[in-house]
């Protein structure tokens, strides 16, 4: 995902808003690039993570075309109401803005169990963002067989075991990361059908938003 949005950042400017994001106890090593961004806000629900909203993303306390680009990563697994999410991105997004969107699919159930909801495949994303009014730029695969086989193992030898029997073995998973990382190129071509999630981009279209669809 890091790279991900490495590769995409220069579609990140103007005013962003980072919905599901954390300000505070931020994960991985992509840092938002401040060169062409106005202002960097954050929507959570929870309150510790510092964010400039803090209410559910369902109702964002934003004007119609406010914003000028919106991330949310790995958070729709989550939404009981993804398409009412996306709809409301659409409301306060400017015409022809970016929408920078990551999703797990071949990952075990996260640690979190109790609001983990969802996986989508590349036909539903697209199909839900072009509902909402969505021209969907693209669906990229992230990670191949080397990576799902590695999330898995790190699950079971981590929070997925009921004691601390497997802590060993987790010390062994993470000295040998190398190997999957080499088994991962080894097997990009399989990314189409084995992967660990999706990276979308998409575009509120000039077109789409003059035909009225969405008022």
């Amino acid at each position: 995902m890091d790279e991900c949005l490495e590769k995409y950042k220069l579609l990140m400017k103007g005013r962003v808003l980072d919905v599901g994001g954390n300000r505070v106890g931020k994960r991985g090593s992509f840092r938002p690039p401040m060169e062409a961004v106005q202002s960097w806000e954050y929507l959570n629900t929870d309150e510790s993570k510092g964010p400039d909203y803090c209410c559910q993303a369902e109702e964002i306390p934003l004007p119609d075309k406010s914003i000028d680009t919106v991330i949310m990563t790995e958070l729709m697994e989550y939404l009981p109401n993804p398409e009412e999410v996306l709809s409301e991105i659409y409301r306060v997004t400017k015409d022809g803005c970016h929408v920078l969107i990551s999703v797990p699919f071949l990952n075990p159930v996260h640690g979190d169990h109790w609001a983990d909801r969802s996986r989508f495949t590349p036909v539903a994303l697209r199909e839900m963002a072009q509902e909402a009014g969505f021209q969907v730029d693209t669906i990229e695969a992230m990670g191949s067989v080397g990576a799902v086989i590695y999330d898995v193992l790190r699950v079971a030898c981590g929070y997925a075991a009921s004691d601390n029997s497997y802590a060993r073995w987790n010390r062994l998973l993470e000295q040998g990361r190398g190997f999957f990382s080499w088994l991962d190129k080894k097997t990009g071509q399989q990314k189409k059908y084995i992967n660990t999630g999706y990276f979308i981009v998409m575009r509120k279209s000039k077109t789409l938003a003059a035909s009225g669809k969405h008022g």
